[in-house]
């Protein structure tokens, strides 16, 4: 076999291997996710500012030094943290990068993550799941059938208690990061010192950074992204109508004006993705912010449109109108994917 032939084979087990292990997956897998992001310090030398970082580019992903003005991709990458000629050594990178690809976990860090250390995780002890009666209670405030809210005290994330001196129901997950509350009767959270009255109570030390219910999108081929606390729960609703429960997971970034966050990207790999955003110019803008960091990682992405519904916004909005007895809207089409 000529040189030649054993080259572009070479390519394209690394192009498949960029497609199946693109640069936030393989940061991760090689215990490195905390560099999974578009400004850090550097992995490769001692570097006291932001100056490292990577980026999609037309479907393909690369990192930027800017302190010594380095970059590439995947293979260089590899090339740096093992010390190997991209060239010469082309081979040995790109059977290390095989290798890499197949493992199914995150790896022992490979280097020192300079960063800042976590903050204390949101405090839910005194919350827990819903009595038979709070679950009713919100089922009609919500107009969310009380199945769609068991599945979801059941997997985890629907939680009941009590916040400045009102009953609340709220979402959590498994990833300890973040946990949000509203007021059971409908009403905001009054003024609080320099706190005016709120619809939803962020619980302290939350991330709202982090999309709500990704780690146990893990079995799901696809996710529904959607906004906020109420569309979250609605999503249930939907699994069930759809008969969607094992197929889809639903994912909720609880403010549209915050990004995704870099440690998050990479358990998107590979999902189909729809977005839920709202039918307003936040929604909107929200849409494109996490396609343009979805893309890439993502096996596709695309969209519910709301806009084609009168006087309906969002998830929430058109559960409630099509658990409305008489319905007043029919939907001969899934809407989920």
């Amino acid at each position: 076999m000529s040189n030649n032939h054993q080259y572009r084979q070479l390519k394209r087990r690394c192009q498949a291997l960029k497609s199946k292990c693109p640069m936030p997956v393989l940061l991760a897998k090689l215990g490195l996710g905390a560099y999974a992001k578009r400004s850090c310090p550097s992995p490769f030398r001692n570097d006291n500012n932001p100056s490292w970082g990577i980026f999609p580019h037309q479907g393909s992903w690369f990192f930027k030094d800017h302190g010594n003005y380095d970059s590439g991709d995947e293979v260089t990458f590899i090339a740096r943290l093992k010390d190997w000629d991209e060239r010469r050594d082309f081979k040995r990178i790109v059977d290390f990068y095989q290798l890499t690809a197949r493992r199914t976990g995150p790896a022992a860090p490979l280097a020192v993550v300079h960063s800042q250390p976590p903050a204390s995780p949101p405090d839910v002890s005194g919350y827990s799941p819903g009595t038979d009666e709070q679950l009713i209670r919100l089922s009609l405030l919500r107009s969310i059938s009380v199945e769609a809210l068991k599945l979801a005290t059941e997997r985890g994330f629907l939680i009941f208690g009590r916040c400045f001196n009102s009953e609340v129901f709220g979402l959590k997950d498994s990833s300890g990061a973040l946990a949000e509350v509203r007021r059971l009767d409908g009403l905001q959270f009054p003024a609080f010192g320099s706190l005016p009255a709120h619809k939803s109570h962020t619980v302290r030390g939350s991330r709202k950074s982090w999309p709500l219910g990704l780690i146990e999108s893990a079995t799901a081929p696809s996710i529904v992204l959607v906004e906020g606390l109420p569309d979250f729960l609605a999503a249930f609703d939907f699994m069930l109508r759809e008969g969607k429960i094992n197929t889809v997971a639903p994912v909720s970034m609880l403010s549209a004006t915050v990004s995704i966050e870099d440690t998050a990207i990479a358990h998107f790999h590979n999902k189909r993705v729809r977005m839920f955003t709202h039918n307003d110019s936040a929604g909107i803008n929200a849409a494109i912010n996490w396609t343009e960091q979805l893309t890439g990682i993502a096996s596709t992405i695309d969209y519910f449109q709301f806009s084609g519904f009168p006087d309906i916004n969002d998830l929430a909005d058109l559960n409630a109108e099509l658990n409305a007895i008489p319905p007043t809207i029919i939907i001969n089409e899934e809407v989920l994917p």
